[in-house]
């Protein structure tokens, strides 16, 4: 029994690294920002250039309440480029991972931040649930998101 449970452990990790070179993985995510009112959507694309390293691009639309007494938001739309490091774990896809975004919004001048992520993927065959945790370094804004996506 201990020689057939260690078999299906190894073969999990051995299946772990499925994910080849040059795949490509989309999909859609929704958060908010932490301890703000808030709402974020995103779609996102990952290209693995192997098994470990994945380039990224995202494309978002996010509202913030300005402060806890306005009906006031301010609305942006963040376009995202994103290096990851993925780690070869069997049943969760976990990732960290830096960028930069150029943030456009409706009422202050276009800027820029550097971005810190950290997240994972679930996957369920060719579909997968991704949760991320992102950290907007300019604007100090945490964002907690939640998705599905498509690898192919």
């Amino acid at each position: 029994m201990k020689r057939s449970i260690f078999n299906l452990i190894a073969l999990l990790a051995l299946a772990a690294p499925a994910c080849a070179s040059d795949s490509i993985a989309v999909g859609v995510r929704g958060g908010v920002a932490v301890a703000e009112k808030s709402f974020s959507t995103e779609v996102f694309g990952d290209l693995y250039l192997n098994r470990l390293l994945s380039v990224g691009a995202t494309f978002g639309y996010t509202m913030i309440d300005k402060d806890k007494h306005s009906f006031k938001r301010d609305t942006s739309v963040p376009i995202t480029a994103l290096f990851k490091v993925h780690a070869p774990v069997p049943f969760i896809k976990p990732y960290a991972g830096l960028g930069q975004a150029l943030i456009f919004h409706n009422s202050k001048a276009t800027k820029g931040s550097v971005i810190g992520v950290a997240g994972l993927n679930l996957p369920i065959g060719p579909l997968f649930l991704n949760a991320e945790y992102r950290r907007q370094f300019d604007d100090k804004h945490d964002f907690l998101a939640g998705g599905a996506g498509i690898a192919f």
